[in-house]
């Protein structure tokens, strides 16, 4: 799995986050323990572990050693070669860099741990619980960008008429549109809020979803599912964000709520999306993950109500199969993935928090789709977790400092279904992170 290919991927990756832009090297020399590129007439030379070794590296068994960051942050996790103190050592010939920089990534931009597992959850997903950011602890440390950063400091020493432009941080606030009424009918609609008072035990907030049902029987606009889609996109206009919403377009079932995406409603919003150059991206159902036909239909759906081509695309429930999902959604015509991330777990499901093209391992090659890997969901904080306001606030901005030291994009979800649902947390957690972040 760890062939010629794959490190030259690897190594593009992690060059592209360290300079700010993607440059060609070239393959001077490759073996199993190590590769040498050529980069502007430079002779870098990567040191990686054996066979056996990237074996256990893969199983979590592989003692890593730790390392200051390139700003002193923090430690992270590396594999020393030889023995090796020194980040790299210079000869006259080349640069050898003497930890192993592309192993881990690999694994992490790849997915290669779930790609070769069978273990899945309830959902049919690839748990965080089997994962190697779990066996490294490795989740909130953007990993393949701490390296990128490394290597970018050993270029500012050694090679220094090679060009650097730093990235800024960046936030894309990002919504699944599940459904877009709260309330389709008498029966659902007091369900629906006496599951919330059963759940939540807030009183105020249940008040709030029986003054919106009363408000519903006049103007379905006033639904508080609606509403939230207006909120989401008003709030990020007035902090000059441009969002991402993904609508539906299935047909009902167990997991899908089956909504109109031809609503007479939805033509409204869909105008102030991209009268806000705002992007609608197509949310693919549940049974999509695995069926190039269902998705396509799906796709024409959404394409055929917003008069747009969908190019933006995450998966319902997070449901992806590593080898087969971006297959479908690049012969779709899908050009831009957000699904990389744990639903159970908040952070770096693939080491970093660039834009970057997943790896086709079946093919050994990258795929021409971009992923924008997903590192927060107001439901991990708030039902997986289980955070307060306070704890949720803490690890948001820890990911956002993190995030902010290696120019990444914070890539956060929120559901139009949660704005008013839980109004203390859409208020204090989500727009306290965008104010603070901005």
């Amino acid at each position: 799995m760890r062939t010629e290919n794959a490190l030259k991927y690897t190594i593009d990756t992690i060059l592209t986050v360290a300079l700010g832009y993607k440059i060609d090297c070239d393959v001077y020399n490759y073996s199993e323990k190590n590769i040498e590129i050529v980069l502007e007439n430079e002779n870098i030379n990567f040191l990686i572990c054996e066979t056996d070794d990237f074996q256990e590296l893969l199983e979590g068994k592989l003692s890593l050693s730790s390392v200051s960051a390139f700003d002193n942050y923090s430690k992270i996790p590396v594999v020393k070669m030889n023995g090796e103190e020194n980040l790299y050592k210079r000869s006259e010939s080349k640069i050898t860099i003497n930890f192993d920089l592309l192993s881990l990534p690999f694994i992490l931009l790849s997915g290669l741990d779930e790609y070769l597992s069978e273990e899945r959850d309830e959902y049919d997903r690839f748990p965080y619980e089997n994962s190697i950011c779990k066996k490294y602890d490795l989740a909130k440390l953007p990993l393949t960008d701490e390296y990128a950063m490394l290597l970018r400091k050993i270029i500012q020493v050694e090679c220094p008429d090679i060009d650097i432009r730093p990235r800024s941080f960046t936030i894309t606030p990002t919504h699944d549109i599940d459904d877009i009424y709260r309330f389709t009918g008498p029966f659902k609609a007091v369900k629906s809020i006496l599951g919330q008072l059963v759940n939540t035990g807030n009183i105020r907030e249940v008040l709030l979803a029986f003054r919106f049902l009363i408000q519903c029987f006049s103007d379905k606009r006033k639904d508080p599912y609606f509403k939230g889609i207006e909120k989401l996109l008003e709030d990020s206009r007035a902090n000059g964000l441009k969002s991402v919403f993904f609508f539906m377009a299935g047909n009902s079932s167990a997991f899908d709520s089956g909504y109109d995406i031809y609503d007479e409603n939805l033509k409204e919003v869909f105008r102030k999306i991209d009268a806000s150059g705002m992007t609608s991206g197509i949310h693919p159902g549940f049974y999509t993950f695995r069926d190039i036909d269902v998705l396509n239909e799906q796709i024409r759906r959404v394409a055929g109500a917003t008069e747009k081509r969908i190019t933006h695309s995450r998966q319902h429930y997070l449901r992806f199969d590593r080898r087969k999902t971006f297959e479908n959604l690049e012969e779709a015509g899908i050009q831009t993935d957000y699904t990389m991330g744990f639903a159970e777990e908040e952070g770096f499901k693939c080491g970093t928090s660039h834009e970057f093209h997943p790896y086709d391992l079946k093919n050994d090659r990258p795929y021409k789709i971009k992923e924008k890997p997903l590192i927060a969901m107001d439901v991990t904080l708030s039902m997986y977790k289980k955070y307060s306001v306070s704890d949720a606030n803490k690890i948001l901005e820890t990911l956002s400092e993190r995030i902010k030291r290696t120019g990444g994009d914070f890539i956060i979800l929120w559901h139009n279904a949660y704005v008013y649902r839980e109004v203390e947390f859409y208020n204090k957690v989500y727009l306290e992170f965008l104010k603070k972040n901005i």
